[in-house]
């Protein structure tokens, strides 16, 4: 069983990526099609909250197909939406696979781990932005076990927690200003397929504004936590040969430039959008990535290896991060086209609340609802239907796209439920509800206000 679901994963990346370079015969029935089949194998392997999401599916579905007069106008994009996220999900995993087992990564980390205070909660923050590209939240759990690392070189107690603290909220800062511009965060994918009339190229652009507005905050924030410490504290000074080690970042700008060009060349000149373009791309770097650090005589023995851990090990083995964002993505799609369908019916037009209103909405309203458990990319899914389109509201797409990307960059640091929070949490030995509210809501308030500025500014 396991080795037929790896099969099927592998096969729905395929569909989708053929899919998305324009072979339509047949594509997306099958990719469909693979995504129910891959839920049902699944739904015995996983337990608790996924099969809450695996039932609501199920009863949107058989709604849909029962009470709607032409049911599959409604489910036909949450199918594909709920595909679409499991290939991606999938292909980003072979980067990580291999990303996670490089001595050159944990060489890279390292260094940015060992700056001196001055400088490192910025190395941290602009970082781990890099990491997140290649390993998602896996690059919090490096970063993150670096910085504890270094951090218990201190003999004294209170500046060994204070160094924790302000090295793993630097890595979440990072991570979470990563969330508006990387063309491999769902967040930037999934907004920018929502909003019509914009293109990714122009979120990644535009992101990075958003996310070197997280950072600065971040770091203003940090300098008020620096200055905690009683006067006359000596602090260990950090590995000096990890922090001249500039040549470690190497690897990082090379994989950098690896995922970026190709997209953009495929973007401009064929007109097949990045999202679509890592599908094949990051599994071809990552089988690269082997080729290069592997001995000539062990290269193709290697990557085989490697390729059948990751088809029939890694992907079998992520069937709960698989069950829960696949069916948030077809729940949010589903949901919100059958509110839409209610709310026009009702007569109510939202194109009567001011556009600027509706602009500030997403920052509070996708907090809030991770503070409920809700899952970004069901919540954004759904109200990212609810909204006019921009058109209708007078503002430019992509300062609808922004404020969507920054409400969900957001939740990443204050949500107890999210990945990102209970990872810190784990490292620094405090609750999630800890790190959410007392760590970072100083920093996701005044990240918020900033960020409701800029926004309106790009609107």
């Amino acid at each position: 069983m396991t080795l037929l679901i790896g099969a099927l994963l592998v096969a729905n990346i395929a569909v989708n990526l053929l899919h998305g370079i324009g072979i339509e015969a047949g594509t997306p029935y099958m990719a469909d099609v693979l995504f129910v089949v891959v839920l049902v194998l699944l739904a015995p392997r996983v337990r608790g909250s996924r099969h809450v999401f695996l039932t609501v599916s199920t009863l949107l579905a058989a709604y849909c197909l029962i009470m709607l007069e032409h049911p599959f106008a409604v489910l036909q994009p949450a199918l594909a939406q709920g595909s679409f996220i499991m290939a991606f999900f999938c292909a980003l995993a072979s980067l990580e696979h291999v990303a996670a087992r490089s001595p050159a990564i944990n060489r890279a980390a390292a260094f940015i781990a060992n700056q001196p205070p001055g400088r490192r909660y910025l190395a941290l923050g602009f970082g781990t932005q890099v990491f997140a590209l290649m390993l998602s939240y896996g690059a919090l759990s490096l970063l993150g076990t670096m910085a504890r690392r270094s951090a218990e070189r201190e003999p004294v107690p209170a500046v060994r927690a204070l160094r924790i603290r302000r090295m793993l909220q630097g890595a979440q800062c990072g991570f979470s200003a990563s969330l508006c511009w990387s063309p491999l965060a769902f967040a930037t994918v999934i907004t920018s397929a929502l909003v019509p009339g914009v293109q990714i190229n122009s979120v990644v652009a535009h992101g990075l504004g958003s996310a070197l507005i997280i950072v600065l905050v971040g770091w203003l924030v940090d300098r008020r936590l620096k200055g905690s410490l009683p006067q006359g504290t000596v602090v260990a000074p950090p590995d000096q040969t990890a922090a001249r080690d500039t040549r470690a970042l190497w690897p990082l700008a090379a994989l950098l430039t690896a995922v970026a060009v190709p997209a953009v060349v495929l973007d401009v000149f064929a007109g097949i959008p990045p999202s679509r373009t890592v599908l094949g791309l990051v599994p071809l770097i990552a089988a690269c990535w082997v080729l290069v650090e592997r001995g000539t005589g062990e290269r193709l023995r290697e990557l085989g290896r490697r390729a059948r851990h990751y088809a029939f090990g890694d992907l079998p083995g992520y069937k709960a991060e698989i069950v829960l964002l696949s069916t948030a993505g077809f729940i949010g799609s589903a949901a919100g086209a059958l509110l839409a369908q209610a709310i026009a019916a009702a007569g109510v037009d939202l194109g009567m609340v001011p556009a600027r209103l509706l602009l500030v909405l997403p920052l509070i309203l996708i907090p809030l609802a991770g503070q409920a458990g809700l899952n970004p990319i069901l919540f954004v899914s759904l109200f990212a239907q609810l909204l006019p389109s921009p058109t209708e509201m007078g503002v430019a797409p992509i300062a609808v796209v922004l404020a969507l990307t920054s409400g969900w960059a957001l939740t990443a640091p204050t949500s107890p439920f999210t990945a990102s929070v209970m990872i810190i949490s784990r490292l620094g030995g405090v609750t999630p509800r800890e790190v959410a509210l007392k760590w970072n809501g100083t920093f996701v308030v005044m990240t918020a206000l900033a960020l409701g500025l800029w926004v309106q500014l790009m609107a």
